[in-house]
């Protein structure tokens, strides 16, 4: 009689399914991130956070999102995806509701490196002191996931955000 632990069952069905998951990634294309472009709005609550994406001149992604969350005082993002010598990058900035203080210093933004494109997913690796966190992008139709995978102060710390298009 044979007997299969559910660890054994679990490995198995991970071999049988990594194939079909590593033939949906593909090598990441600046121009094939352009799905991300569009007005997006929380699904949750439209008037308290947005993000907005235009493709701009040789394919490079131009983002600005902000958020006002119940009784916090709001930022403002400012981002890009562009080539990156052989990698494309998200380089980004925070900055206070009045645009009076960039959370991160100066000369270091945050930069995160795709590392897994797939057809209407990305998935971004932090670099420099961002190391170890992630940001991905998934867009379904009308939709769009991001998660972020951070570090604070050494512990890992999850944000989600779920965002609609919206008409404007």
């Amino acid at each position: 009689m044979r007997i299969t632990t559910w660890f054994q069952r679990a490995a198995a069905l991970a071999l049988m399914v990594a194939p079909a998951c590593g033939s949906a990634a593909a090598p990441c294309a600046l121009a094939s991130l352009s799905w991300l472009a569009g007005s997006w709005r929380s699904a949750d609550d439209p008037q308290g956070a947005q993000e907005r994406w235009a493709v701009a001149p040789h394919d490079v992604l131009m983002g600005t999102a902000w958020e006002f969350a119940d009784g916090k005082p709001g930022y403002a993002e400012i981002m890009t995806v562009r080539q990156d010598g052989d990698a494309i990058a998200l380089v980004l900035r925070h900055f206070d509701a009045g645009l009076g203080r960039a959370w991160e210093e100066r000369d270091a933004p945050m930069v995160f490196i795709a590392s897994s494109c797939a057809r209407g997913a990305v998935v971004f690796d932090g670099r420099g002191d961002r190391a170890g966190e992630h940001l991905t992008y998934r867009r379904d139709g009308a939709s769009l996931s991001i998660v972020g995978e951070f570090l604070r102060h050494g512990a890992a710390h999850r944000e989600q955000w779920h965002m609609i298009l919206s008409g404007d």
